[in-house]
């Protein structure tokens, strides 16, 4: 995992991750591409213990080698689905979200299957769900792109479902906004 706080020239991350056991199949990544945009990732691996850290392992890898990919997260999260499904690892499947964002703040986006991310700023609460099925089952998958304008103090919230199936001491679970 990258470390769990950066600051870039126009963007703040902040991430953290609590396996469910010792290791897990969750993962989230940030990386300053080429052209001065940066790329934010968060996926979740079906599944739990070794055998999700390791395909976690090999998507994380691919992610990193296609983030800069030309045409963006669309294209991106298509070329991890057909390298998943070239694999053809029986009965598991990734859910990912990922968002290139530009120093002008269009943050381009596509969702392949994961909790769709919430955006809070002075319009609202909007979910980010823009993109596909989940990848590394369907060779046929395809995905769709969207591009939204973010302002200084616009915050976007990646999560996982570990954050929307905490359960309150009743025993229910939090679920998700917006």
């Amino acid at each position: 995992m990258p470390p769990g706080e950066h600051e870039g020239t126009y963007w703040d991350v902040a991430g953290a991750t609590v396996p469910c056991r010792a290791i897990g199949g969750d993962f989230f990544d940030y990386l300053e591409l080429e052209d001065g945009s940066v790329g934010l990732a968060l996926g979740d691996v079906s599944g739990k213990g070794a055998p999700a850290a390791l395909l976690t392992a090999a998507v994380q890898g691919m992610f990193t080698v296609e983030a800069a990919s030309v045409g963006g997260p669309a294209v991106t999260i298509s070329k991890i689905n057909r390298g998943l499904k070239k694999r053809n690892i029986e009965s598991k499947f990734v859910t990912m979200f990922f968002g290139v964002l530009s120093a002008d703040g269009a943050l381009g986006t596509a969702n392949g299957g994961h909790n769709a991310p919430v955006l809070l700023n002075r319009a609202g609460v909007s979910r980010l769900e823009t993109g596909g099925m989940i990848l590394g089952m369907f060779d046929f998958a395809a995905y769709d792109q969207e591009t939204r304008m973010l302002e200084p103090g616009d915050t976007l919230v990646i999560f996982s479902d570990g954050i929307s199936e905490a359960q309150d001491p009743a025993g229910e679970e939090y679920g998700t906004i917006g």
